[in-house]
């Protein structure tokens, strides 16, 4: 119960985190671009004014000057056809234009020596080609600054986001999980109060038919014999779900001891044949002799005779029911095979789930429940175990328990 509620408390954590980490980034990227093409529209608008007649008449004429005002980071050139500079104000842009004829007013971003430039070039209508170029490599830093501090920012969001997630995730499943002890106190509960009446009833029935049945009608006979079936139903019943919720309250104890796993499946298998009776299954085994396992005995005896009662409940007439059992220097293999009805693929993965049956009507009529094999699953699982199954409809199902030595 409580690893269930950690692992549900982390899951939305991190779901918690990951949106947020998300939305964080999209804002990121939405403030970022903005203020970057805000500032850049800016320096193409400033670089597009350079390159007018009148802004380079200007500058021509400042270039001329030294006691003019200095326009070293305003760059400007002036080239020929052929691509030939006749006029500049600085030796830095001939990189930044070479083997560069426009058609028409160009405008692009350009790196020269460590430096960002964002540079413009039109024909002349003298022929030739004016070119002109602003340096924005501060512009640059400063929106490169502005992408690191919104990251660190998005971190340090990030980290608060996941504990406050966390927090928030134990508040919104706090009702749950209350409302889920309260249940499985009271399925204990119940099923502790309903042992007694029914093994009272049980003991009853078998008392009439002990001692009244000469006297009884043969449909009174039938009736008790219905009613003692229909108990036994229910203490079944009753039985495995006080198992369930002392698995889910973490109060089932595994008593581990090392045990002959050889003589234990021989006896179930045995003990099963005699359930059988004169039905047409044929049951046989394969079990290697004196495997040692160190185990609960009482639970994997339960665990094999689960397998072997799901085998029966689920296989057709003149049906056949295999146990193997084999043992290597690392797990021990149990496999349960029958030629019963199979499972379908999609039903695979839910059979282990409580109070699932692939066939309802069969599974109400032969006393099942849907619970076997949710208490197998556990019993294996708390051995460090795991189970594979393998069946496709209509082709019987074969059942490999794992369980490391």
């Amino acid at each position: 119960m409580n690893e269930m509620i950690k692992k549900t408390k982390k899951r939305l954590m991190w779901l918690f985190t990951v949106l947020t980490m998300l939305l964080l980034l999209l804002f990121i990227t939405i403030a970022y671009l903005t203020v970057s093409k805000s500032v850049l529209n800016d320096q193409k608008d400033k670089v597009t004014q350079l390159i007018s007649d009148e802004s380079l008449g200007r500058m021509i004429h400042e270039a001329s000057e030294p006691r003019e005002r200095d326009f070293s980071n305003n760059l400007f050139a002036i080239a020929t056809e052929g691509g030939e500079i006749v006029n500049k104000n600085n030796s830095n842009i001939d990189g930044l234009i070479k083997d560069w004829n426009p058609d028409s007013l160009e405008i692009k971003e350009k790196d020269h020596e460590d430096r960002d430039y964002l540079v413009a070039a039109r024909p002349l209508e003298q022929a030739g080609y004016a070119y002109t170029a602003i340096d924005i490599t501060q512009q640059k830093d400063v929106l490169h600054r502005l992408l690191i501090v919104l990251l660190l920012l998005a971190c340090l969001f990030t980290f608060a986001t996941m504990g406050l997630s966390f927090y928030m995730a134990g508040r919104s499943i706090g009702p749950i999980v209350q409302s889920v002890r309260r249940q499985r106190e009271f399925v204990n509960d119940a099923s502790h109060e309903l042992r007694t009446p029914l093994s009272i009833l049980s003991a009853g029935f078998e008392v009439l038919e002990e001692e009244e049945k000469r006297t009884m009608s043969a449909f009174s006979q039938e009736t008790v014999e219905d009613m003692r079936g229909e108990v036994k139903r229910m203490s079944s019943l009753v039985n495995d779900l006080l198992f369930l919720a002392r698995t889910d309250s973490e109060k089932v104890s595994i008593e581990k001891k090392t045990f002959n796993l050889s003589d234990v499946a021989k006896r179930s298998v045995r003990s099963f044949s005699t359930l059988l009776g004169e039905t047409s299954l044929t049951l046989t085994s394969d079990i290697q002799e004196n495997i040692s396992f160190f185990g609960d005995k009482e639970k994997i005896r339960q665990l094999i005779f689960i397998f072997l009662d799901n085998a029966w409940k689920y296989n057709n007439i003149n049906g056949s029911i295999h146990v193997q059992l084999t043992a290597s220097s690392q797990t021990i293999h149990l496999v349960v095979e029958d030629s019963g009805i199979g499972i379908d693929a999609e039903d695979q993965m839910k059979i282990f789930e409580r109070f699932y049956r692939v066939d309802q009507s069969r599974s109400r009529s032969l006393g099942g429940n849907g619970i076997g094999l949710s208490i197998a699953d556990y019993i294996v699982k708390a051995h460090g175990g795991k189970i594979e199954v393998v069946s496709k409809a209509g082709q019987g199902a074969r059942f490999t328990i794992l369980i490391p030595t």
